[in-house]
């Protein structure tokens, strides 16, 4: 396994463990800082953004410092503070930041959090001169924080055992390890290190599907039921994440620190490569605005401005948003909230927002947030990560167009070949989710109906 892997995994392990991981290279800017000596990458505050929060209840944030290409750990700071504008202050109000271990902890008071929400953006003093701020635009790009009001509060249905998981409805595809046209390729892995199959597949418009292997530097690309039809060439032999458009074009992302971004034409011709400026590089998405990369919690960055035009990096920062659009423009996303609630939100085909707020059962902790999808009739699925001290599993929901959770059922949680992990789990219209699965001998793609009842 690369350096280069294992050192993005462990940056996506500190933010599954709640480290405030999460923003960029390119998303920093550093002023008063003296201009001799070699070129460093400046600080870089690390932060998992949020979304969503309670009308009129504290809101806990957290944020730390690095250095990218230091060996250490974190930068001095000598103080933090968070800057906040809603309609419960006058003006922009600084909220200062507690020293926390290697980081800062800010709580925004409750009367801050009126119910339409407010706006933040944080700011780090360095010893020795110069501030740090992020977003990179400071105001003019803050984050924006919305509120759960109107959201219906629903609770777990029924019984709940992390250790009983429905079976699937079927395997759509599956793919021995080798170096065969049918076959993916497989790296092997030393000490606690796992080898690693494909980083990363996706689902078509049309049902048909694209799996990553990368090992042979090609996406295989599979009919509906499985069957591997022909093969396109990948730009780069490492580890990437991909989604498919509507036409069966590409986009590409490798992963960690210091990404690249890729469009392919559906043959894999390359139309357009762009640095990814900003944040730990993990998922890419088609919009109809072209590609965004999942470059921290809430933090989806625009990389082109056009088919093969790149973004510079302050336009990527200034272009993070909460919630990136799908392949038909429409948004959806998933926050968890303290007191052991997830909440959900999504747009209606109206346009008009709907979602809910899930209360787990005792002991449940939300895990990796692999998607919501909002539904014709108005309603929506998602599929959530789940784990307790008993163990994991992914959680199936079904909405209702009014919030009301229909269903809800756990899943197996997919195995950890694939590199890209918060995109072993996919939806397939009208109703399937697809999860990945490995074993010694290869890779299976399995599908679940997500039942209305």
């Amino acid at each position: 396994m690369s350096t280069d892997t294992s050192r993005r995994r462990l940056l996506v392990a500190g933010l599954v463990a709640g480290l405030a991981i999460g923003a960029a290279a390119g998303a920093a800017s550093l002023t008063g800082a003296s201009s001799e000596g070699p070129p460093t990458p400046p600080p870089v505050i690390l932060h998992v953004a949020r979304v969503l929060a309670d009308q009129g209840a504290d809101l806990e944030l957290s944020a730390g410092l690095a250095c990218p290409g230091s060996e250490r750990g974190s930068c001095d700071a000598l103080s933090a503070v968070v800057h906040v504008l809603s309609g419960g202050t006058a003006g922009w109000v600084d909220v200062e930041g507690l020293a926390d271990g290697t980081g800062f902890r800010f709580v925004i008071p409750g009367s801050a959090v009126p119910e339409d929400g407010f706006s933040y953006w944080m700011e780090f003093a360095i010893e020795g001169g110069g501030d740090v701020q992020f977003p990179e635009g400071g105001a003019a790009s803050a984050f924006r924080v919305v509120t759960t009001a109107g959201l219906r509060a629903v609770a777990w249905p029924g019984a709940f055992d992390l250790g009983v998981v429905r079976k699937s409805d079927g395997i759509v595809a599956q793919l021995p390890y080798g170096d065969g046209g049918g076959q993916v390729g497989r790296v092997g892995g030393v000490g606690d290190e796992q080898p690693l199959g494909p980083s990363s597949y996706d689902v078509a418009p049309d049902g048909s599907i694209r799996v990553a292997d990368w090992v042979h530097r090609r996406v295989l690309v599979l009919s509906p039921r499985g069957d591997v039809r022909r093969s396109v060439p990948l730009p780069v032999e490492r580890p990437v994440d991909l989604a498919v458009g509507p036409a069966g074009e590409l986009s590409v992302t490798t992963l960690g620190l210091g990404a690249t971004a890729f469009e392919l034409g559906p043959d894999g011709n390359v139309i357009g490569r762009y640095r990814v400026e900003t944040g730990v590089a993990e998922r890419i998405a088609v919009t109809p605005g072209g590609p965004h990369v999942w470059v921290g919690p809430a933090q989806w960055a625009p990389v082109r401005s056009s088919p093969g035009v790149a973004l510079p990096a302050e336009a990527q920062s200034r272009g993070l948003a909460a919630g990136v659009p799908g392949r038909d423009g429409s948004v959806a996303l998933s926050q968890d909230l303290p007191g052991g609630r997830v909440a959900f939100v999504w747009a209606r085909p109206d346009g008009s927002r709907a979602g809910a707020v899930v209360q787990l059962p005792a002991g449940a902790q939300a895990g990796v947030d692999y998607f919501v999808r909002g539904l014709p009739d108005g309603g929506a699925i998602a599929a959530r990560g789940l784990w307790s001290e008993e163990g994991e599993a992914v959680a199936l929901l079904r909405f209702a167009a009014g919030g009301s959770l229909v269903s809800a059922e756990l899943i197996a949680p997919p195995t950890h070949e694939m590199d890209a992990a918060a995109s072993a789990v996919r939806f397939r219209a009208p109703d399937e989710v697809l999860a990945m699965y490995a074993d010694a001998r290869g890779i299976r793609i399995e599908r679940f109906e997500v039942r209305d009842r």
